[in-house]
């Protein structure tokens, strides 16, 4: 999501390190000389190709290079939502924002306005606030029309001479106020573009402001190294994973296909449609449905969450029987992750403690997993080690659950393997 040249101010351009991270650590960061240094590890899991719902974000940045317009009907041919650029602090417009938001309006794509949150002092939210509403709404954005998803606030280091740096004047009170009167205008719950490295070195890990509203976050070259969740706040329901590919419809040089960002959205078409019509709540992840697991069951389904609790450091006893030990790390868990820490495993925790595995993984995710397919009639050994006849007999479960059989366990696996 390029954000540079407001006119007479300092540019913005967002740009993305090629982190070294390990799975098994924790995410870190520090601020040194006002430069944000990202030391966060990211969670190995599925790569973008595994989610089919792609979308794209736009700016003037996509028309600078040419002058030229976007062909928003053949972006929507490949594409089902977009994110436009709208305004960036109290003043800057998006010089195509209106014609961009009006042609995709006319395309079958879901789509919302951006504002960057650009602080020139520390109390400048509700002005800004003020400067997106206003430029929304003339657009024809009202963020309940058929098709509109919730508008978006994009909060990110800005990049000086070369290195990102904190917003000086940043305060998690003005982004709360940001919010709150972004939501009462348009009777949504607005979506907030960041990462964690940021939370973490520009915020103090402070990302509890963000809770409750879906996140949409950056993670570049990554393979399958999915975002790492915003402390306090959560995992990911959009992944904008790259800044360069060729999107038919967008204008380049000499006529050739232009490059942008491509996201993925976590879950279905249908899921996408209904955070447009109904609200920004962050939508359960793809799959039929998620049990409720509480204390006194037994089962498989018990033994499933104690070897992901595993998985995420919490490690208790794989016994099968819901206890009070399994209830203590499961509430643990859920105040981690910004849950209502009840020791109960609905929707929500499931969502969270699911681990995307395939070929090549190990560990206790992998063991829970073999568990699983052999509860359903697959003969496998629950060995921990994600080989070939694990991938074997997931593909065969897929198939017979009308899944694609791809033979990674990812979120639409795991709802049918527990549901």
């Amino acid at each position: 999501m390029p954000t540079r040249s407001t006119p007479g101010r300092r540019a913005h351009r967002r740009r993305r390190t090629g982190l070294t991270l390990t799975v098994a650590a924790v995410a870190a960061a520090s601020l040194v000389g006002g430069v944000l240094l990202s030391t966060a590890d990211e969670s190995v899991a599925a790569p973008p190709s595994t989610y089919k719902v792609k979308g794209v974000d736009t700016s003037h940045h996509n028309h600078d290079a040419t002058g030229e317009p976007i062909d928003w009907k053949r972006v929507a041919q490949s594409n089902s939502f977009a994110f436009l650029k709208a305004t960036q602090g109290t003043g800057y417009q998006d010089p195509w924002f209106a014609r961009d938001f009006k042609a995709a309006s006319g395309t079958s794509m879901l789509r919302a306005p951006y504002h960057f949150f650009d602080p020139e002092s520390t109390t400048d939210g509700g002005a800004q606030a003020d400067h997106f509403i206003r430029t929304a709404k003339a657009a024809g954005y009202t963020g309940q029309k058929a098709g509109e998803l919730p508008p978006v606030l994009d909060v990110e280091g800005t990049w000086q001479n070369g290195q990102e740096v904190c917003p000086k004047a940043l305060r998690a009170g003005q982004l709360t106020v940001f919010l709150d009167r972004v939501e009462a205008a348009f009777k949504v719950k607005p979506i907030v573009y960041t990462r964690a490295s940021f939370v973490n070195g520009c915020m103090s890990g402070k990302g509890e402001v963000f809770k409750d509203h879906p996140l949409w976050l950056a993670r570049y070259e990554s393979g399958s190294s999915e975002p790492q969740d915003v402390p306090g706040a959560g995992a990911w329901s959009l992944w904008q994973y790259t800044e360069s590919e060729s999107i038919p419809g967008l204008p380049g040089k000499n006529g050739t296909t232009g490059k942008g960002d491509r996201n993925v959205f976590r879950g279905t078409l249908d899921q996408l449609r209904d955070l447009a019509e109904g609200g920004g709540t962050p939508p359960e992840q793809p799959g039929t449905s998620w049990p409720t697991v509480e204390p006194g069951q037994k089962g498989v389904d018990v033994t499933t969450v104690q070897l992901l609790l595993g998985a995420h450091g919490y490690a208790t006893t794989a016994d099968g029987v819901f206890g009070t030990g399994t209830a203590t790390k499961v509430k643990a868990f859920q105040k981690a992750e910004g849950l209502t820490a009840d020791g109960i495993v609905g929707p929500d925790t499931w969502t969270r403690l699911i681990v995307t595995a395939k070929q090549g993984s190990k560990g206790d995710a992998v063991k829970a997993l073999q568990r699983q397919l052999a509860a359903h009639g697959h003969d496998i050994t629950a060995d921990g080690v994600f080989g070939t006849g694990t991938a074997t007999q997931v593909k065969a479960f897929q198939k017979a659950e009308g899944l694609t059989p791809d033979g990674i366990a990812g979120p639409a696996t795991w709802a049918a393997l527990v549901g």
